[in-house]
């Protein structure tokens, strides 16, 4: 998706994972006992690393054992300190909580970098917390069902490639609600991102919208992006004899690749009360100046009918420096939900609002964001050129997704039959 205590949270998502208890990784006081790798950094390392510090996972090393820790400890105790890692970019004391807060506590960092300048002592063996026993290489645990794309699609040495689209069959003969959904790429090389979108039969061209009142898109991959994971008695739903739409962004690495990426899911295995879709702030009519270090750009967006607020995605390219949400309330009244003052384009990420904001009728979803394109900007990859939306990552983006339940749609999921686990 993991996060600070994530060991006890993904076994809470259902993952099927046995996890020993997280307590007791940084109190030190009144003691002088050393700090070892078996009592407190290695729960440290599984709680905030080990989710995508593993095999098969995002991260390119593993960070599963004291051996792992130890050659990595120059670069980790860097990261820690810069609060590069853990990947998390909500600025602190400003807007909402989140219950995904993946970022480091002081104490934390201080317990971590206290072992490494220590000497890193192992400790004794005996303190080690038990491991992690992954059910699936997915990060949803083993899905009910994995769709593949269509065919294999091959992406050229060089060269643009415009976004290709394939569509799957679904063959759902009856609705379906989803907890937890996962996009793969089959060849990460080149895939910049998936997005899912669902195509109703019953509403031709509805697949792609992601206007107030459709579903938007259902699921995504991106670079530093997490698997769906619902909590109990939410989900999204498929319709009965749906299709799935892939948008694939491909990047060519220089010699000629080929893919054909995956998407997996796991059905409801209990009642449904939360109806979740996803709709947008959007501005593509935007102009960046050369050189323009701070360029502001806006987007709207107001709510027709009221409506349940859970999560929130930011996404820019390259030049991205800053995001922010704010609800406007009929009264006047305003809300900063989130806010980033250092976007980093390579994480994108969902930000769960800890407790879910309902919003009436007329409010209005104000999102901020702020552009470098100046050749101060590391990143830029086209220093002294105006720059306009597009779907290239050497062009821009200004979107503010925002994940949520419509009244009307939690009404009619509650009047849902139970959920069924079997198509």
């Amino acid at each position: 998706m993991k996060f600070s205590i994530l060991s006890l949270r993904v076994a809470a998502a259902g993952l099927g994972l046995t996890v020993s208890a997280y307590a007791g990784v940084v109190d030190q006081s009144a003691t002088n006992t050393p700090i070892t790798y078996a009592k407190q950094v290695s729960r440290l390392v599984q709680a905030n690393c080990e989710s995508c510090h593993r095999p098969g996972q995002i991260a390119p090393f593993s960070l599963t054992n004291y051996r792992q820790v130890k050659a990595w400890s120059k670069m980790i105790k860097e990261v820690v300190q810069n609060k590069r890692m853990p990947p998390w970019h909500a600025d602190k004391g400003v807007g909402h909580a989140f219950g995904n807060d993946r970022s480091m506590t002081d104490e934390e960092i201080e317990t971590l970098v206290s072992w490494i300048d220590g000497g890193m002592p192992l400790g004794d063996e005996a303190d080690l917390p038990e491991k992690i026993q992954y059910s699936s290489d997915w990060r949803i645990g083993e899905p009910d069902m994995v769709f593949e794309m269509p065919e294999e699609y091959v992406v050229e040495p060089i060269g643009v490639v415009p976004y290709q689209y394939f569509t799957t069959e679904t063959n759902f003969t009856e609705d379906k609600w989803i907890t937890m959904s996962e996009c793969r790429p089959g060849n990460a090389k080149v895939v910049h991102h998936i997005i899912i979108f669902v195509r109703d039969p019953k509403d031709s061209g509805a697949s792609l919208a992601t206007s107030e009142g459709g579903q938007g898109f259902f699921d995504a991959y991106a670079p530093g992006s997490e698997a769906m994971m619902l909590k109990p008695g939410s989900a999204r739903k498929i319709p009965a004899g749906a299709s799935l739409v892939w948008q694939m962004h491909y990047s060519p690495t220089g010699k000629r690749e080929a893919d054909r990426s995956q998407f997996a899911i796991k059905f409801a295995d209990g009642p449904i009360d939360t109806q979740v879709t996803t709709t947008e702030a959007i501005n593509t009519g935007f102009e960046i100046p050369a050189r323009a270090n701070n360029h502001r750009v806006e987007a709207e967006l107001t709510f027709s009918k009221g409506a349940t607020i859970f999560s929130l995605s930011p996404h820019m390219h390259y030049r991205g420096k800053a995001f922010e949400y704010s609800l406007v309330y009929p009264d006047g009244r305003e809300d900063k939900l989130l806010q980033i003052s250092n976007y980093d384009f390579g994480w994108q990420t969902t930000y769960e609002l800890a407790e879910p904001v309902h919003v009436p009728t007329g409010t209005t979803m104000k999102c901020v964001a702020h552009f470098d394109n100046s050749e101060a900007n590391p990143y830029n990859p086209q220093p002294g050129k105006s720059v306009r939306w597009g779907d290239q990552t050497w062009e821009e983006m200004m979107i503010g997704f925002f994940h949520l339940s419509w009244d009307k749609d939690a009404q009619q999921a509650k009047a849902q039959p139970e959920a069924e686990g079997t198509l």
